[in-house]
């Protein structure tokens, strides 16, 4: 800023006609403003302040004045020296002489001042010092926003009001509330900390949701705002953040949440899909230097405590002594005993203790390097394969030579001896553990909620019962398999197709979803369709009379009660039973024949941009926009009478189309290589090849028609 040239002491003490027009008190009402220089101004005794303010309060006056001037005068009287005492304005006095003390003001900077008598001073300094009410925080919160829209900058802010430009930043933040949460804090309805906890996020519609779940609360605190805020997000902190780091996030197009009010640098990723499929996409990338040499690869994002205990292993070689890392580790043992010596017989220099430092966390790394440099034999690795996962530290962790129950090394149906292969550890659990799910993740992170996938499984799991309690000869070699592995391999129950104590598979949701479908309409005739005569008869009468049915009806029963034991999965899931998919894929289940996709039972249950996704694939990029447009529920309203079996009436679609959306299922819900009749052959839709009494499928139809 420019200086101001020294007035003469006759202009310093000239009069000026203004009156103070602020003021009613009566005795400034009479008093002149005069123009005094700086370097005849000092503080009076009679200034009621003792107590200092904050410097960073200083440094804000100073650098609004240096930037500004002075907006308001000094009071004064004058003593019989000529010299004049400050009573009010001492903090400006001292921010003026300390720019004169720099060189950015003249010494005889001219200041105005309104001059009174003596013995008002005490009386007006109380006035000025008790009177003045601060300016509450939201105001001077909103002017900072104000500020930047009039287009000023955040530096020019923080330069004018001597603030680092971090706390412009912060003012700024929470100038950018949601305007009723802003009110409510203006209000007293809500304290500053609070309000600090919502610009945790910069979307009002999320601190609203927040906001208008607590507010009618009488106990609630910032910290249950950043908690609400952040319970669906991953801080940058946590494992996962850590593995997928915030420049990869940042990169892929993720939003961040920073908290600017906290002491340590505390950052969430926002998106937890993205996070997660970036965290799967570099466990998969990893997982390529694996594939080739081991019989399967698991990735995941989280393993439960114990989750390996139900493997088994095998062992590793041992490295070659000449190896590069063994010859590693034996010169740096040799130094790190050196430098221990050296801490025997002296204290470290700086530098001493530094490297002895770095080689501790190298011998560290050596450990593990070895332990991944370590051989297995091809036998081994045959059987064996490799679970990769993310450790506490956000490190790849990466365990080789598990062997799954179902390759464990067995005994041989006429072998009574428990030897064991050479090399081979058996699991320390019998039971298997509860591992993270990588397909669950996958379905989160491309719309699909883990609540749907059960729900199509279920789905998918009374399909193809039906079909296997209508067909004896594939029921009964699945009940046969089951029970042969069980009893000659022990094998465990996780690894067959049905559980022989023919435990009923838990359904949920089975009365919304199941009532009425294709599927539960033949397990109904089905049921009808037994010989139950002999059930209710006190034993063993029911057994003697079951034993007396004809080998049709034995059939009948036997399907209907293997069938019962099925085990639900979609061929997605993780490590899904391919015995069951082989059922289905025997019995040519025709899963599009038995489901359709409607709101209920899946539209209405994925994200919109899952919807988008799939209308653009299967129908057109048109239709995908229009259903973008949309909301939620009108977008799967629309997808229900596309997908339908009818879809070319329904929809109004192209036939080419049609034929398409009538077959389309879910990923997981249709069996590989089913031989199912090509409906496309006819170039009619499943609408027109069907019965227009909507019948059970052939087989059955022959039977009830009989």
């Amino acid at each position: 800023m420019a200086t101001q040239k020294a007035p003469s002491k006759k202009s310093a003490t000239k009069k000026i006609a203004a009156k103070n027009a602020e003021t009613t008190d009566h005795h400034q009402a009479h008093a002149n403003i005069r123009l005094i220089a700086l370097n005849q101004l000092e503080l009076s005794p009679n200034n009621v302040r003792k107590v200092a303010p904050l410097d960073a309060d200083d440094a804000e006056l100073l650098a609004s004045i240096k930037t500004l001037g002075i907006k308001q005068n000094l009071v004064v009287h004058e003593d019989t020296k000529g010299k004049f005492f400050v009573v009010a304005g001492g903090r400006r006095l001292k921010a003026l002489q300390t720019l004169a003390e720099q060189g950015d003001l003249n010494k005889d900077y001219s200041v105005p001042c309104l001059v009174e008598d003596k013995e008002t001073a005490t009386l007006s300094s109380t006035t000025e010092n008790a009177q003045r009410a601060a300016m509450h925080p939201a105001d001077e919160f909103a002017a900072f926003a104000a500020m930047i829209d009039e287009g000023r900058t955040e530096s020019e802010i923080a330069t004018t009001f001597g603030v680092p430009e971090s706390k412009v930043r912060r003012r700024l933040k929470l100038a950018r509330v949601a305007p009723e949460i802003f009110e409510a804090y203006r209000l007293g309805e809500i304290t500053l900390e609070c309000v600090m906890a919502f610009t945790l996020t910069d979307h009002h519609d999320r601190q609203m949701t927040v906001w208008n779940a607590i507010k009618e609360q009488h106990h609630y605190n910032q910290h249950i705002i950043k908690r609400m805020l952040t319970e669906t997000s991953y801080s940058a902190s946590s494992k996962l953040g850590q593995f997928v780091g915030v420049e990869a996030y940042e990169k892929a197009g993720g939003a961040i949440m920073r908290d600017l009010f906290s002491e340590r640098d505390t950052t969430y990723f926002e998106n937890p899909e993205l996070v997660e499929r970036l965290a799967l996409a570099k466990l998969t990338e990893t997982a390529k230097a694996y594939e080739a040499d081991w019989k399967w690869i698991d990735t995941h994002l989280d393993l439960e405590h114990g989750a390996l205990r139900s493997f088994g292993s095998v062992e590793p070689q041992e490295l070659s002594y000449d190896h590069p890392l063994l010859i590693e580790l034996e010169t740096v043992n040799a130094r790190e005993e050196e430098l221990a010596k050296i801490g025997d017989e002296r204290d470290p220099t700086d530098e001493e203790a530094k490297e002895y430092e770095t080689i501790e966390q190298r011998l560290r790394d050596i450990d593990d390097e070895i332990e991944l440099a370590k051989p297995f034999s091809d036998e081994h690795r045959a059987i064996a394969g490799v679970v990769i996962t993310i450790g506490w530290h956000g490190e790849t962790q990466i365990t080789r030579g598990l062997v799954r129950p179902e390759d464990m090394p067995g005994r041989d149906a006429n072998d009574d001896t428990d030897d064991i292969s050479a090399g081979f550890n058996a699991p320390m659990s019998s039971t298997p553990a509860p591992v993270s799910d990588p397909a669950a993740a996958m379905r989160k992170a491309e719309g699909m909620p883990n609540s749907l996938a059960d729900d199509l499984r279920t789905a998918r799991h009374h399909i193809l019962r039906a079909h296997l309690a209508a067909d004896y000869d594939v029921a009964f070699d699945a009940m046969l398999y089951s029970m042969a592995k069980k009893a000659l391999a022990n094998c465990y129950v996780d690894v067959l197709p049905l559980d022989v104590s023919l435990t009923s598979y838990y359904a949920p949701n089975a009365d919304k979803l199941l009532t009425g479908s294709v599927a539960d309409r033949m397990l109904i005739a089905l049921k009808e369709g037994l010989n139950l005569d002999w059930v209710d008869l006190e034993q063993p009468s029911d057994f003697k009379a079951m034993c007396l049915l004809s080998v049709e009806d034995k059939q009948n029963l036997f399907a209907w009660a293997a069938a019962t034991a099925l085990k639900g999965q979609l061929s997605s899931d993780n490590r899904p039973s391919a015995v069951v998919e082989e059922l289905g894929s025997r019995m040519d289940v025709d899963v599009a024949a038995c489901w359709r996709p409607t709101v209920a039972n899946y539209w209405g249950s994925v994200t919109k941009a899952h919807i988008a996704l799939i209308a653009g694939e299967i129908i057109s990029d048109d239709f995908a926009e229009e259903r973008s447009a949309e909301k939620k529920i009108d977008a799967a309203a629309a997808m229900e009478p596309a997908f339908a079996e009818n879809a070319l009436e329904a929809a109004g679609l192209e036939k080419a189309v049609a034929l398409k959306t009538a077959r389309w299922l879910p990923k997981g819900m249709e069996f590989a290589e089913a031989n199912v009749v090509d409906e496309m052959i006819d170039d009619k839709t499943p609408a027109e090849n069907s019965d227009p009494e909507d019948a059970l499928p052939a087989f059955l139809a022959a039977d009830t028609a009989a």
